[in-house]
Parts: C-alpha cells; sequence; structure tokens
C-alpha cells in the first residue's frame, strides 16, 4: 500500500483530471473533507507540493485559486492512477457528479482587480457558458472598497448586469 500522502497527491490529480475544467482549492478540500480522508492542513501541504513539482499550476483571483492539471501531472497520473482503490475512485466521481452543476457554477464567473495607471483600479469580470466567454466587463473604480465590492457583487448579480446591458444595448 502506497503511503497516505501520494494517495492524496494522486486523488487530487484525478479529481481535475475527471473534472476537465479547473478546480477551486475550496472545491478539491471539499472532497478530502467530506470523504474524511485527511484535514485541511494536509491538503493544502498536498496542492502546494503538486504545484512545487509542476503537476498542477493554480491562478488566484479575488481570494480563489483555482488549480488545474498540466501534462506533468497527466503523465504522473497515467503512472500511478492504478495505485488509487476502486473505492477513491467511485467516491471522486461521485463528489464530482454530485457536484458538477455546482461547480459549473462557481466556475463559470470570475470576477478580479488591479491598480490602474493613473490611481484607481481595474475590476475585471467575465461569465461563460459551456467555455464560452458571454461577457467581459472591465470597470475603473476610485477605490480598492469598490473593487472589491464590484467583485463580491459580481458574483450574485451577474445575470442581472448582463440582461440590463443586453436590454440597453438591443432596443
Amino acid at each position: 500500500m502506497a503511503e497516505p500522502n501520494m494517495i492524496y497527491k494522486i486523488a487530487a490529480l484525478e479529481m481535475l483530471d475527471k473534472a476537465g475544467e479547473p478546480l477551486s482549492n475550496m472545491q478539491i478540500t471539499g472532497f478530502f473533507l467530506d470523504g474524511r480522508y485527511t484535514d485541511y492542513f494536509n491538503v493544502q501541504q498536498v496542492l502546494s507540493d503538486l504545484e512545487n513539482t509542476d503537476m498542477i499550476t493554480s491562478q488566484t483571483m479575488h481570494n480563489n485559486t483555482r488549480y488545474r492539471l498540466t501534462e506533468e501531472g497527466q503523465r504522473t497520473l497515467a503512472l500511478f492512477g492504478d495505485k488509487l482503490t476502486e473505492a477513491i475512485q467511485q467516491d471522486i466521481r461521485a463528489y464530482l457528479s454530485e457536484h458538477r452543476i455546482q461547480f459549473k457554477k462557481e466556475n463559470a464567473l470570475s470576477a478580479n482587480y488591479d491598480k490602474a495607471l493613473g490611481g484607481g483600479y481595474l475590476v475585471h469580470c467575465t461569465a461563460k457558458e459551456d467555455q464560452r466567454e458571454i461577457i467581459n466587463l472591465t470597470l475603473h473604480t476610485a477605490t480598492r472598497e469598490q473593487a472589491e465590492t464590484i467583485c463580491n457583487n459580481w458574483k450574485v448579480r451577474y445575470e442581472d448586469v448582463y440582461m440590463n446591458i443586453m436590454d440597453t444595448l438591443i432596443q
């Protein structure tokens, strides 16, 4: 039997492979915690180790880190994927299936901000449907607080914003 941390690493790679799209730190961590495989801190160490060995890459936007499987991660999974028991593989499939709609919705939205030249902040908001970008909106704000508010509100109000823009421009 392989050591637990190796199994956790292979399980994380398997999740990213089976999901077919980037998963957030919270989405990956949820699998390990819900299944009572290990604790939060161990999952963070596993993800850090995988990133440090170029098996996954991460992108952080507005306090949300998403992980993507690399080619090196795919090769490693091909070599060591058989170390996962059928029960763990089934747990991964069930977890992804159970949360697929929620994950798609969470992953379809992104909002982040950065400092603008000349002062203020640029807020970048996007929404996707079926991997296609349906809106990409960049707004300038005077303060960081405004930028953070827009990022937070985008996640719950993007449909209203999209529909208002469409209605205004189509009329």
